[in-house]
């Protein structure tokens, strides 16, 4: 009876907070409108000149406006630091909305209120599957866990492939570049050239360098467009070539020689890596070979030959 009262009072917590979520983002959308009327004021002022590279609101929509910012601001947190460090990661990974952070937040949040009602509903309907409570409590709080770091582990694995699939064709970028450089493309130019040949080869890659391209049009200098592609590609062939690129415009030096030896360095290290990967083939190979290969061949070579050493047993017993 007792453990009956308990589940009941976890799953009435749990719309309790679900319910106070939905009234406070209901409230924060009915009475928001005098602060929004305000801000598209001061936009038509000319007031809010910083807000509008951001995105306006008239722009999204309105599911967005009215249900998922303001339950946003519920769950994102306070922290700068934090905010920056998971905007980085999910640009990273690819995701360049502005509505990223939020989504991903929420997604945390619904997660681990979802997984534990998921979790107690079939408790609830078969009292017999859990006979004692602290069983019960163990189960919520770790569907509640698991539901919660779900999006962290969706993000990393999204932050790991992309990662991998840039630095797979980023020798093959590399040595387009050079030959744009080298015909007499300007590096804008090539830059640019390059981002629109790669557009079917490569979605990710020439969406960062025409991205790149962009910026430096809109009046962002090319050093720090450049350092901005490193950091969202994150990786360090990228960040050795942006390093190159402002040596070589800071020195005076040729692009072209600058950026052939770069890739001559890349195309040696592609070749290292290739047969580092080759030598350790057979280590990994080792446990496959033991485990399923090597059974079936005993099985094959062996087995006809205990099968007549059990026969010859039988015939002279």
């Amino acid at each position: 009876m007792l453990e009956g009262i308990s589940l009941s009072v976890l799953i009435m917590g749990s719309l309790f907070l679900l319910t106070v979520i939905i009234v406070a983002s209901v409230g924060n959308w009915l009475f928001s409108g005098n602060a929004t009327f305000d801000r598209r004021l001061r936009e038509i002022q000319g007031l809010a000149s910083d807000e509008r590279g951001h995105g306006k609101a008239t722009e999204e929509g309105p599911f967005t406006v009215k249900w998922l910012q303001p339950m946003a601001r519920l769950v994102v947190p306070d922290d700068k630091w934090k905010q920056s460090r998971i905007r980085a990661r999910l640009v990273r990974a690819g995701y360049r909305s502005a509505q990223a952070m939020g989504i991903y937040y929420l997604a945390k949040f619904f997660l681990a209120v979802l997984l534990p009602v998921l979790t107690i509903t079939p408790l609830l309907m078969y009292p017999t599957l859990v006979t004692q409570r602290h069983w019960a409590v163990a189960a919520l709080v770790i569907s509640a866990l698991i539901g919660f770091f779900i999006p962290n582990l969706v993000l990393r694995h999204k932050e790991e492939a992309r990662r991998q699939h840039l630095a797979e064709v980023f020798p093959d970028v590399l040595d387009l570049l050079v030959v744009c450089v080298e015909a007499g493309l300007s590096l804008d130019a090539a830059i640019k050239r390059v981002g629109d040949e790669f557009h079917f080869a490569s979605r990710d890659m020439s969406d960062e360098l025409l991205l790149v391209t962009l910026e430096i049009r809109a009046g962002k200098p090319r050093n720090e467009a450049l350092k901005a592609l490193a950091e969202r590609t994150d990786l360090e062939e990228m960040q050795a070539l942006v390093s190159i690129l402002i040596q070589a415009e800071h020195f005076g030096t040729s692009i072209a020689d600058a950026l052939r030896e770069h890739a001559d360095e890349m195309r040696d290290i592609r070749i290292q890596t290739a047969r580092e990967k080759a030598a350790k083939l057979p280590v990994k190979l080792a446990i496959p070979i033991l485990l399923f290969i090597f059974p079936a061949l005993f099985l094959v070579i062996l087995g006809p030959a205990a099968i007549h050493i059990y026969t010859g047993f039988l015939d002279r017993m």
